[in-house]
């Protein structure tokens, strides 16, 4: 085996992607205000990544096994993001480990700071792992993209870490049977001194931003000085994404796993020169224009009707809900590509 299976990692890769989707179906009402925290998990991850960040995310894998909506649309692959591939290399794999991502692994969490450093980014999993048995396999089986991963003790806890060519070192982390931990040497380091000390806690701003996700429990990401996350900004050539990406300061997006679809609830904070009205009808055009794209698709256009926009408390809501049929027809797309 050369890799450890694809569908196990990428997680920034799956935070973004849901960005992306989020936004381009746009998404009123101003947003109720739990805030996150309320379960074990997110306080713990919370106070494991690092407080600074310019982004973090979660989704609930189970909460999307669960539901019965997600399950009829895709024929029980769920949101097939760390779906099993079908290969004799991941059967060894979950044989070997006894761990099968897309039954055992429940939640998931991602950071990422500012300035494009996606090498630094952070991850905490949640599900059910025989440590022994897949500290076998690390050890023994699973060099990683050609790199051999290394055993090394951090505060008393083994990390698997391979080496880039930069010289650079990074990779994961069991410091139990129900929790794994990812990221750079550093990042490892941090949040594992962090698991065994205090914890930390959000900084004010991004704390701010957690306080306006709507669904807790079900998806969420959260992003802060969008302009510089990425390193850079987003071309404003007039398509209506990469104008809202220009003038977008902060985002909050979550969903909610319901018995009868998602719900998907964004609030989009603008730079202080981008007006929040100005902002809103940029949105609203963005709506217009994917309502003529997908004038053949029922379930497209009534998603698209349902989605409503309101410019207040200085930023934008949107909210949008999508049923079991646009589910079906996204895994679809996204199956034949």
């Amino acid at each position: 085996m050369r890799s450890l299976p694809s569908r196990v990692g990428g997680p920034l890769a799956l935070t973004a992607a849901l960005t992306v989707a989020l936004l381009a179906t746009g998404c009123q009402d101003a947003l109720t205000e739990p805030g996150v925290g309320a379960s074990v998990q997110t306080r713990e991850a919370l106070e494991l990544l690092p407080p600074d960040a310019a982004m973090v995310g979660m989704m609930n894998l189970r909460a999307a096994r669960e539901s019965d909506a997600v399950q009829t649309a895709t024929g029980g692959a769920g949101l097939g993001l760390v779906s099993p591939d079908g290969s004799a290399e991941f059967d060894r794999f979950v044989r070997q480990t006894g761990f099968d991502p897309g039954e055992d692994l429940d939640l998931v969490y991602v950071a990422m700071p500012a300035g494009g450093q996606e090498h630094r980014g952070a991850f905490v999993g949640y599900g059910r792992f025989d440590r022994e048995r897949l500290e076998r396999f690390l050890a023994t089986e699973a060099p990683a993209d050609g790199r051999q991963l290394v055993a090394t003790q951090i505060n008393g806890v083994t990390a698997y870490l391979a080496t880039d060519e930069d010289g650079s070192r990074g990779g994961i982390a069991l410091p139990n049977d129900q929790m794994i931990l990812a990221g750079d040497e550093a990042t490892l380091t941090a949040m594992i001194g962090r698991l065994q000390g205090a914890g930390s806690q959000p900084s004010p701003t991004l704390q701010a931003l957690l306080d306006r996700v709507a669904y807790p429990d079900g998806a969420w990401f959260v992003a802060r000085d969008l302009p510089g996350l990425g390193g850079g900004r987003a071309s404003d050539d007039g398509n209506p994404m990469n104008v809202a990406a220009t003038r977008a300061r902060t985002v909050v997006l979550s969903m909610g796993f319901e018995r009868d679809g998602v719900a998907v609830r964004t609030f989009i904070e603008p730079t202080a020169e981008t007006p929040a009205d100005e902002l809103a009808d940029v949105f609203r055009g963005s709506i217009a224009a994917a309502r003529m794209g997908v004038k053949d698709e029922p379930a497209a256009l009534d998603m698209l009707d349902g989605v409503r926009v309101a410019d207040r408390d200085g930023g934008v809501d949107v909210q949008a809900f999508l049923s079991p049929a646009f589910l079906a027809e996204m895994h679809r797309s996204s199956s034949a590509h």
